[in-house]
């Protein structure tokens, strides 16, 4: 009886040093305005919602923007803020798959961070790439090609519905002491977004991607590899790619059962071509820090976005606010806790507590 009540007393102990909740990465999409306008797979963990079980979250991105590239005959000119609010709900549907939506908003500003930007290059010897060359507080968004304007957005747009896209994960292998967690991806863009005004591509899009994660105590990694095909915008037609390649690599440290600190790296193969300016047709390649923290049913995730090149279409700057609630089925342990993140060979479906005999 001693030794069952000895291992009774000490086993939350041996679970926290243990046990870590993995939270997964950050859910940050290339803000480039044009990408924005094509099918992304945002990263996310392997891991899927119990059966029945129901998330809701807004992630807010905010970006400051100035690339400007001409060669005499093309040229881009784009110097704005932009706000990108995506509303996302998952479900559970079965074991081990989930289905969900998006809902974005898009608003086009002059915005007021010009300076900020400019000063925060400064002081850490940053290339400002000629945005002190100009006046703060403009709004531009213009694609020239062989002298002739083919695509522009003429004004700043209040805020305005982006393309609706419906998503599923299907995990299909379990994390063990060896093994990470494997899931497979897919994503259906559908074009709700006025292109006109540079909401959307007017196209369809489809991306399928595979996400891993495994875990060591404290520590988390992720891998997201995925394959996009966009047909893109008619207005820009011979300037988008229509098929592409993009990953994320995350590493993620628990400070503790409820906080955790990630940094990640985002980029993939060029989506634009055609003018023979590096601006518009190198690869994207994004930085990302922040945490990521819940209180039972609630959690939230903050995160800085930084481009690793001075050229090419990942913006200067990126602030990641997102807030959700999970909802689970009456009387179903919470999945963010020590008893929902164990491993499922370790731990019944229902906890029983053990009985002191």
């Amino acid at each position: 009886m001693y030794k069952w009540f000895a291992l009774f007393c000490f086993l939350p102990a041996i679970a926290h040093a243990r046990y870590y909740p993995a939270k997964g990465p950050f859910p940050m999409r290339t803000q480039h305005p044009v990408y924005l306008q094509m099918v992304q797979l945002t990263p996310a963990k392997a891991e899927v919602l119990p059966t029945g079980n129901f998330e809701v979250r807004v992630d807010s991105s905010y970006s400051n923007l100035y690339e400007r590239q001409t060669d005499g005959v093309n040229a881009i000119n784009l110097d704005m803020e932009l706000w990108y609010l995506n509303w996302v709900a998952t479900y559970g549907l079965l074991p081990n798959l989930e289905v969900g939506l998006e809902l974005p908003l898009i608003h086009f500003g002059t915005g007021f961070l010009d300076s900020f930007i400019q000063n925060y290059h400064n002081a850490f010897g940053f290339p400002n790439g000629g945005r002190d060359q100009v006046q703060n507080g403009l709004f531009t968004y213009r694609i020239t090609r062989r002298g002739n304007v083919v695509y522009q957005v003429p004004s700043a747009v209040a805020v305005g519905l982006s393309d609706i896209s419906l998503f599923g994960k299907y995990q299909f292998l379990d994390e063990t002491d060896v093994r990470p967690a494997f899931a497979s991806r897919l994503v259906l863009k559908f074009p709700t977004g006025n292109s006109v005004d540079g909401l959307g591509s007017g196209n369809v899009g489809v991306g399928v991607g595979l996400a891993a994660q495994k875990s060591y105590k404290r520590l988390h990694g992720y891998v997201n590899l995925n394959y996009l095909a966009d047909l893109g915008n008619d207005s820009l037609a011979g300037l988008m790619k229509k098929h592409a390649f993009d990953f994320a690599l995350a590493g993620e440290v628990s400070i503790s059962k409820k906080v955790a600190a990630i940094v990640q790296l985002s980029g993939g193969t060029a989506r634009l071509k055609g003018l023979g300016l590096t601006e518009w047709e190198s690869m994207p390649l994004d930085f990302v820090v922040g945490a990521r923290g819940e209180m039972k049913n609630f959690f939230w995730q903050a995160a800085f976005s930084e481009d690793l090149r001075a050229i090419g279409p990942s913006v200067d700057f990126t602030v990641l606010m997102s807030v959700g609630m999970r909802f689970p089925l009456p009387g179903q342990l919470y999945q963010g806790d020590f008893w929902g993140s164990v491993k499922k060979e370790y731990l019944p479906r229902r906890f029983v507590p053990p009985q002191i005999l």
